[in-house]
């Protein structure tokens, strides 16, 4: 009987817990909503509902290797340059069962390939030169790997460890230095860091995350709990953010699959980088990151430091493993240790000696698998501990942030798994210094935490920290401002109460501020067997029916119907309405959901287009024929069909 009760006893109270939670969300009297307006009312989500905890597990992190550093750098603050230290104590055990053995430790130089047709893709590795104890690295060295090996009394080798490791090199001299601290005083501008975890969606940090959520609720953070994605997946929304354009409006400059297409956007680092700041980019996961899957990347470095040729190297030449679907272990250290020991190096060597701007992305937890940020929770929070003892805090800007929430399988076949996908989390930090020179800029940052907000706003911030006298958005050039949204704004000013998604560049696809109910009626047939029927046009158009397979109709699984509020946009026509349908096809059961306009009277589909359709479960496993990063989600591949139970018993 006791043995039950340590069983069930707890499971009792998260059920309680839960369903006090969902009622107390859910209560007429006391419904809850991130932004609150005529305009737009996006609801408050609790994370703790039976539908996203009932198979929900916290999950342990892997450790990469058991054994010590043989090799390791150290900066000398005093010749400002790193040092190599090779620890020999550490291989003594291992030395005497080989006789008179020896320790020998060599490194050659990774560096990009500038001339190699796409630079992004190739890296440059000098020969190997023996490492003496002690050893400075050369200046011009921004990454190496060690190999260390055990020679034998017979002169045979073995090698017992291999490693990489970075050097943010400082090239600053004491005159800059100086003028930096000088300008400081009388007018200080703060470094910039963007930390982002890819597919975490503020529902999901706090389930997920709960001690990285304690920590940015600390005094200077500020959520922005209406920020809503402006699009699909990690590009589009990392395009916004850093050069104020969409993926259309990109499209119209330049075709990103181009070589040199990307170098020629506006980013946002080149702005810093002309101010004189220092610029970083770093992110993990080299098949997957943001501007090389299925592009060609960067022709020119794109900032002063750029981690992917050490990743390169790293998962070319080290053994990798994979959790979580991407690289976890890159040899002896955690893919996502490579991109934040990165970040620390870049605060190390310039905070309080040069402004800064890095941006640290990290795939590797989180992009295919939810409750991997479960296993991540500690280390990260770590992480920030780390910055804040390093006394970023006390100095910088810092942003933390997604690009998205969880777009398929479980979660976002939950009940709130719309809201989930949609709204990623978005926190900005403002040190003390910031917060006593510009009070009125904090106080609007303040409030516009229950306002709409988007990326675009988070891109016109960025310019503001540029420019921080400015007091309204009129003094923004033109060529500074968001294209796709040219009413979005700095979050230092006030964002207007009445927002409507349309003013924040938010296409109503992803629009999270009308309200929705559920309906069964018979009318949503045509409306499903419409979408279908555009889908398969859709293919004939842009020539994919030769390699996709067409769809026909398996399952309607759920269909809502928005409320359209009182935002002077409401259609003329009392018939028409938006529908956000969730759907399965045959063949392989593939699950959309599509966001649709529709006239019940004429029973006419308006507008639709396929390329913005969500696919709600994995198309790893079906779209290998095809390279085009968007049809990826709704391509049925023809040589990828499989014959299941249920297409076989529903056939014909």
């Amino acid at each position: 009987m006791n043995r039950v009760r340590k069983v069930l006893g707890p499971l009792v109270v998260l059920l309680g817990a839960n369903l006090w939670l969902s009622k107390g969300a859910n209560s007429k009297n006391t419904v809850r909503y991130y932004v609150n307006s005529p305009v737009c009312k996006m609801p408050y989500v609790n994370p703790f509902t039976w539908d996203t905890m009932s198979d929900f597990h916290r999950k342990k992190m892997r450790e990469c290797r058991n054994d010590s550093d043989l090799v390791t750098s150290q900066f000398d603050f005093n010749t400002h340059q790193y040092r190599l230290h090779i620890h020999e104590h550490l291989a003594r055990p291992l030395l005497k069962t080989k006789g008179h053995a020896t320790l020998e430790c060599e490194y050659s130089n990774i560096s990009r390939n500038p001339s190699a047709k796409y630079p992004d893709d190739y890296y440059i590795q000098s020969k190997m030169h023996r490492i003496t104890n002690h050893e400075v690295v050369p200046n011009n060295t921004d990454y190496i790997i060690t190999k260390c090996y055990v020679r034998s009394s017979n002169h045979t080798r073995k090698i017992v460890q291999s490693d990489s490791m970075s050097f943010i090199q400082d090239p600053l001299t004491n005159k800059k230095v100086r003028d930096f601290e000088r300008k400081q005083r009388t007018d200080p501008h703060p470094s910039v860091l963007i930390m982002g975890l890819d597919s975490t969606s503020r529902i999901n940090l706090r389930r997920a995350m709960p001690l990285v959520y304690e920590y940015v609720k600390r005094p200077g953070w500020f959520e922005m709990q209406g920020y809503n994605k402006i699009g699909d997946n990690t590009f589009p929304n990392l395009m916004a953010v850093l050069t104020g354009h969409s993926e259309a409006g990109v499209e119209d400059l330049c075709d990103v699959r181009e070589k040199g297409c990307l170098d020629s956007l506006p980013f946002i680092w080149k702005r810093f980088k002309e101010a004189n700041y220092t610029t970083a980019f770093a992110e993990d996961c080299k098949s997957i990151s943001t501007f090389n899957y299925l592009k060609p990347g960067f022709v020119k470095k794109p900032t002063d430091y750029y981690l992917r040729p050490l990743l390169l190297a790293s998962e070319e030449q080290f053994p990798v493993s994979k959790d979580w679907g991407y690289a976890y272990c890159v040899g002896r250290h955690l893919s996502f240790r490579y991109v934040w020991d990165f970040g620390q190096q870049l605060v190390d060597r310039f905070l309080g000696r040069s402004p800064f701007f890095g941006f640290l992305w990290s795939n590797s937890f989180t992009h295919d698998y939810y409750e991997g940020a479960t296993a991540l929770d500690k280390l990260f929070r770590r992480y920030l501990k780390s910055f804040q003892d390093i006394g970023l805090f006390k100095r910088s800007i810092v942003i933390l942030m997604s690009d998205h929430g969880h777009r398929y399988n479980t979660l976002r076949r939950a009940a709130s798994g719309y809201f989930e996908e949609r709204m990623p989390m978005m926190f900005i930090y403002v040190p003390p210094w910031f917060r006593r020179k510009y009070p009125q800029f904090v106080a609007n940052l303040k409030k516009n935490r229950n306002r709409l907000t988007s990326n675009y706003d988070v891109h016109m911030t960025l310019h503001h920290l540029l420019q921080l006298p400015s007091k309204s958005m009129a003094d923004f050039p033109a060529k500074y401002r968001a294209k796709q949204c040219p009413g979005c704004q700095s979050l230092f000013f006030e964002v207007p109460f009445n927002r409507t998604c349309a003013m924040a560049g938010i296409e109503e696809k992803w629009c999270c501020c009308q309200p929705s109910e559920t309906i069964t009626s018979p009318l949503v047939e045509p409306i499903v067997y419409a979408i279908v029927e555009r889908m398969n046009h859709h293919l004939v158009e842009r020539k994919f029916d030769t390699l996709c397979h067409n769809y026909t109709l398996k399952q309607i699984v759920k269909v809502d119907r928005k409320s359209i509020l009182a935002t002077g946009l409401k259609p003329v026509d009392k018939d028409e309405y938006v529908y956000i349908v969730q759907f399965k096809t045959r063949p392989n059961l593939p699950e959309f959901e599509a966001t649709v306009r529709w006239n019940n009277r004429t029973n006419s589909l308006l507008g639709m287009d396929v390329d913005d359709i969500s696919r709600l479960n994995s198309y790893n496993k079906d779209a290998n024929c095809m390279n085009d990063k968007t049809a990826k989600k709704y391509c049925i591949c023809k040589d990828s069909i499989r014959e299941s139970k249920d297409s076989q018993e529903n056939s014909g």
